[in-house]
């Protein structure tokens, strides 16, 4: 197994202490990595057991086929997904929610434990099921630390360890990890009656802010003020046809659309649609079978654009598209980063990707512009424009 130049700096950084995060961008290579710990930990002591945590089906079955390039099928087992193991296999795989089927039948102090999007862990259940003395650990996520709370440094550190390695798209890009790619953000104006409720929400959260001393986002009230401003920020009109138009404008081979929830998802597609493109829904309101069938599709070139909400947002590898769309400008820092992820991966025919990104409110603007001016300082690509009315 060749490394990359990263892993090769952070491989010692690991094994001087078999214990930590490597933070790395999707696309970057964290699986590879993190099989090759495995590997080098196995030789050391083929007696020891390994245990690799996912938060997905998806991610589940991802493991196992990279797994099964450098160990037979009888030393890996899985647990989830309708799979139920009794741990005793060299390697065993198992979603979070499931892990607690297996997890007192588990050696921790001869278990090399891998956390995959090591994020997920960051609750109180999930963490106690999780905090035993392994004999070693691996954390891996492009964003280990937590939005709205300190569970990383409370829950997720003190099981897995300290973020010994970080690698960011700025780096991934000079090292020709990932494909070069541009930033387009479109504004959508709210339409008259939207302003003023939003208006009037923003009104609301200064006086609660100034109320209780600042915004405490354990205030109930403040924060539901918040959610209900975002909500309609996010669900506005304009966001759909302006999405749609941008996408007729930037020709790509294929485009992933990330939605606020499955009425915008649905609404986007029946549009889509009509305008001439092949674009199919995935999210968890379909069968198993049809969700698969659409991916598959998207994979193989008969649909050009793919629909989802968050069901894409984490681990799934999706090569080969060039094109990505938020069709709503999330607040979460981790959740942007995910949804670029999943079209920076390179593949033969790419020779870049564009990530477009719809915009509607001063408090959008204002974080995606702080975003903007990082990338543009290195030579990123970046476009504004809005919406003609």
């Amino acid at each position: 197994m060749k490394l990359r130049d990263w892993q090769e700096k952070a491989f010692p950084l690991w094994w001087s202490k078999k214990r930590g995060i490597v933070k790395v961008v999707t696309g970057g290579g964290k699986t590879f990595f993190a099989i090759y710990c495995l590997k080098k930990y196995l030789d050391e002591d083929p007696n020891k057991n390994v245990l690799i945590i996912v938060p997905s089906i998806a991610l589940l079955d991802q493991w196992y086929e990279n797994l099964t390039h450098s160990f037979n099928d009888k030393d890996i087992s899985l647990n989830g997904g309708g799979e139920q193991t009794d741990a005793n296999t060299k390697i065993c795989i198992s979603t979070i929610d499931s892990l607690k089927n297996i997890i007192n039948d588990i050696d921790a102090e001869s278990t090399f434990l891998i956390v995959d999007e090591c994020h997920k862990i960051g609750t109180e259940k999930r963490g106690d099921m999780l905090t035993n003395s392994w004999h070693a650990t691996l954390g891996l996520s492009a964003t280990p630390e937590r939005d709205y709370d300190d569970n990383f440094y409370i829950i997720i550190k003190k099981i897995l360890g300290d973020i010994i390695f970080d690698y960011d798209y700025i780096d991934a890009r000079e090292d020709e990890v990932i494909v070069n790619f541009k930033l387009l953000y479109g504004y959508a104006a709210l339409l008259p009656e939207e302003e003023a409720k939003y208006k009037k929400f923003t009104k609301s959260i200064q006086r609660r802010a100034a109320t209780i001393g600042g915004q405490n986002m354990d205030d109930y009230p403040l924060k539901m003020l918040i959610f209900n401003r975002a909500r309609l920020v996010k669900n506005s009109k304009n966001r759909i046809p302006y999405g749609v138009e941008l996408i007729q404008k930037y020709k790509r081979d294929s485009w992933i659309v990330f939605t606020e929830n499955k009425k915008q998802a649905k609404d986007f597609n029946d549009i889509i649609n009509k305008k001439g493109f092949k674009s199919g829904i995935y999210n968890t309101d379909l069968k198993d079978d049809e969700r698969q069938e659409n991916l598959e599709n998207f994979k193989a070139g008969e649909l050009n654009v793919l629909v989802s909400c968050t069901a894409l947002d984490e681990g799934f590898d999706m090569p080969e598209a060039d094109g990505a769309m938020i069709l709503s400008a999330s607040s979460s820092k981790r959740q942007r980063i995910q949804r670029m992820g999943r079209v920076l991966r390179i593949t033969a025919n790419k020779e870049n990707a564009l990530i477009v990104t719809v915009y509607s409110s001063k408090t959008e603007y204002e974080k995606l512009r702080e975003e903007s001016n990082r990338y543009k300082l290195e030579g990123v690509p970046i476009k504004w424009q809005q919406m003609t009315l």
